[in-house]
């Protein structure tokens, strides 16, 4: 235990872990934080993980993200106090020191949020065995500054059908421009960090987009709704850049199964 700003108690095995999980998500929402939790065994109860981070939002280390009224349930960020907290305990990101003048734009928020959804729904379906976020991939590219690597929203370690996998996830609100998606072919190929990659998207526009612009990628990629996602878990219908454009069930485009 130590004290830290008005006299609070701060616990490596309870407080530091919800404070990771909210840092690394950069946006969540309480019953999302729970969910988290209780993949690590770390079982909170919600009304103690709401007094747990009423006590962290009190203390001045996370905040309720402004501008967020249109949804229904308060979404938590990470406070720079918070990040000095984290850095003081060893844990330090290159891509978010605690030097940072902006923790997270509010545009970002629903990328966010539909990234922790999609990490949950991964280890529902009993494949997840490890997840690192955005922040955590982006750190690590940093200090290799090899250029080899691609800033994925998530890579996951996934085990199915007795093998394991690493995959780059990616999650599309918005189209970008044709240029971008140029430069993006020319890292997924350079890209040894991953097997495959799979995008989820908002909309059926944005993901038949996003197959025409990578279809010609050496590197395995499925295109599947983040809403069917969520719903399917490996069911999910998949499509995917093979030559015949095939659509298959999520498992068996993880599996490498497909063909």
């Amino acid at each position: 235990m130590r004290y830290y700003k008005g006299h609070i108690a701060l616990s490596d095995a309870r407080d530091v872990p919800v404070l990771l999980h909210i840092r690394n998500a950069r946006a969540i929402c309480l019953d999302q934080l729970c969910a988290l939790l209780s993949l690590e065994i770390l079982v909170e109860a919600p009304r103690s993980l709401r007094w747990r981070v009423a006590r962290l939002e009190k203390a001045g280390l996370v905040m309720r993200l402004a501008g967020q009224q249109h949804l229904v349930k308060p979404v938590f960020g990470i406070t720079q106090q918070g990040l000095i907290f984290l850095e003081s305990r060893g844990h330090y990101l290159l891509s978010l020191p605690s030097t940072a003048e902006v923790m997270l734009h509010p545009t970002q928020v629903a990328h966010a949020l539909e990234m922790v959804n999609i990490r949950v729904s991964l280890a529902r379906a009993g494949v997840l065995r490890s997840w690192k976020s955005d922040l955590e991939i982006t750190s690590k590219n940093l200090v290799l500054e090899s250029g080899m690597a691609k800033d994925f929203d998530a890579v996951a370690e996934i085990e199915i059908e007795g093998s394991t996998r690493t995959i780059g996830i990616e999650y599309e609100r918005t189209p970008k421009a044709a240029a971008r998606y140029h430069a993006i072919r020319e890292v997924f190929e350079r890209d040894e960090t991953t097997d495959i990659i799979l995008y989820l998207t908002a909309n059926d526009d944005l993901l038949y987009m996003l197959a025409m612009e990578l279809r010609a990628t050496r590197k395995r990629i499925g295109f599947a709704l983040s809403d069917a996602f969520r719903s399917s878990l490996l069911d999910t219908r998949t499509l995917t850049n093979s030559n015949n454009s095939d659509v298959v069930p999520l498992r068996a485009f993880l599996a490498g199964t497909e063909s």
